[in-house]
Order: structure tokens, then C-alpha cells, then sequence
């Protein structure tokens, strides 16, 4: 079983056509989504949101632990034509903290043989609570999004990175943009500086690279070809939960990256 560890967030949202909205959003909603329409078991372990928003993240067909927060994170995302936006965090939600961990959080998460962490700003998982989380003795692929988010603002990402922030992760996910940011570049070398034995870096419609320190050259996993009207918002955190899924299947990691970009093609053709 696979727990996703992330906080729920409130997502306001500008579609091309002029249409507002707000929906429940953050790592948990699509990578719970992923793993339910593909049939892997999971559970989320969120906090932050509202009681609407809980029942949605229920409705996505994963059980949902929901912790204490007194703040919810909130992101404001205008969608432009052909996948294009400007994003913005608006307001911060409240860490997970190593006190969560060894409270409300530990059953779930020590049921799960890995745990997924989605990631919203630089501060979310700070290394103190990655630490605890790593105490379990369980496998960690971690989405490093929020690491390249420094706080409240236009999203543009920022490095360098500091190891700290992933210090005994087994996978690490970045968008290429986001490699360039922490990592200084999207090259084995680069790959290589995120001291994760697994690096993954993608490329949205060029696919996914992956890299290990058993097999350092950089392999390139090209993309499924998906309609450009497809809404791809949460793309990201669906490769990385089914990536995870795939590692708890016994497949290799090159496999498991395969695996990952073709059932995001899948999932995203749905949305059209």
C-alpha cells in the first residue's frame, strides 16, 4: 500500500475561456485519482481544507486521514491555451511536523510499505519531519515541487538545493524547470547532485528522464502523445504516485518510469 502525504489545497482557478472557479486541489487529489482509477491501493494522509473540499478528496476513491491545520494552503492558477498558465501562491498552509508524524499521521504511514510525499512550498516537509518519516524504515519517492517554491508569490523556480531537504529519500521527482532551479541543470551530473539514489526529471511533453546510481546514464522515457485540450493541472503528482505504485510492483525503476508517463496519457485522455 502506498500513503500520499500532502496537504490539501484550496485551488482558484481562471480557465481560457474566463470562467472562474474553486476546487479542491494539491498532490493528494490527483495522485489519489491515479492510483484508484489504476487500481493500486493507497491512503491519503492530508491536512488544511475545508469540509467540501474533504469530500471531495474522498470522492477521488482512496480512505483520507485528515490531521488538525489551522491554515489552508491556497494557489491561484490562470490556464492559457495549448497548457500554459501563470500560477501564484496566495496563502500558506500550516508543515508537517515531526509531531504530526509520531501522532495522528503514524498508523497510516506505518502501514505502508512507501510513502509519497507531495510537496506545496519549501517549508512543507522540513528535514526534521523528513527525518521521522524516514524512521518507519519505508520506501520515500519524493516530489520536489515544493522545494523550488521558496513562499507566498508568483511561482518561478528558486535553488539551490540543499541535500538536507532529502536527506534518505530513495526517488526524487523534478520538473525540468525545477531541476535547472535546485539542481543547477537536467544532465547526469546534475541528476547525480540531488544525492537521491533515484532521480527522475520531466519534461512534460518530451517525457521523463530517469537516472540511478546503478545505471548513471540518463535514459529519456518519451511521453505518450495526449490532446492539447486536456487539462494536464496535477499531471506531475499522478507520474510520481504511479512511478511509486510501479517500484511496489517489483518493477525497475527505467520500467517504473514507462509505466508512470503512459498511465498519465491515459488518465489525462480522460479528461478531455
Amino acid at each position: 500500500m502506498i500513503a500520499l502525504l500532502g496537504q490539501t489545497v484550496r485551488d482558484e482557478i481562471r480557465h481560457p475561456d474566463g470562467t472562474e472557479e474553486v476546487r479542491c486541489g494539491g498532490a493528494p487529489v490527483f495522485a489519489a485519482s491515479a492510483l484508484a482509477g489504476t487500481g493500486n491501493r493507497g491512503i491519503v494522509v492530508t491536512k488544511g481544507g475545508d469540509n467540501a473540499m474533504h469530500a471531495d478528496l474522498s470522492r477521488r476513491g482512496l480512505p483520507v486521514l485528515i490531521g488538525p491545520a489551522a491554515a489552508t494552503f491556497v494557489s491561484r492558477l490562470i490556464l492559457k491555451e495549448h497548457g500554459e498558465r501563470d500560477h501564484e501562491i496566495a496563502a500558506l498552509g500550516e508543515p508537517f511536523t515531526p509531531a504530526d508524524i509520531a501522532g495522528w499521521a503514524r498508523s497510516s504511514l506505518e502501514q505502508a510499505a512507501t510513502i509519497v510525499i507531495g510537496t506545496q512550498w519549501r517549508d512543507d516537509v522540513p528535514p526534521e519531519t523528513l527525518e521521522a518519516i524516514r524512521a518507519f524504515g519505508r520506501r520515500v519517492v519524493f516530489d520536489a515541487q515544493g522545494l523550488a517554491r521558496p513562499g507566498v508569490g508568483a511561482v518561478h523556480p528558486v535553488g539551490p538545493l540543499d541535500p538536507a531537504w532529502l536527506t534518505g529519500v530513495d526517488a526524487v521527482k523534478f520538473s525540468d524547470a525545477e531541476a535547472e532551479a535546485l539542481l543547477g541543470g537536467t544532465d547526469a551530473a546534475a541528476m547525480a547532485r540531488a544525492g537521491v539514489p533515484i532521480v527522475l526529471i520531466t519534461h512534460g511533453e518530451g517525457g521523463a528522464d530517469v537516472w540511478t546510481r546503478d545505471e548513471p546514464e540518463v535514459l529519456r522515457v518519451p511521453a505518450d502523445r495526449i490532446p492539447r485540450l486536456a487539462d494536464t493541472v496535477g499531471a506531475g503528482d499522478m507520474f510520481t504516485a504511479l512511478f511509486a505504485a510501479a517500484l511496489d510492483h517489483g518493477e525497475a525503476p527505467r520500467a517504473a518510469v514507462a509505466t508512470a508517463t503512459h498511465g498519465v496519457a491515459e488518465l489525462l485522455r480522460l479528461r478531455v
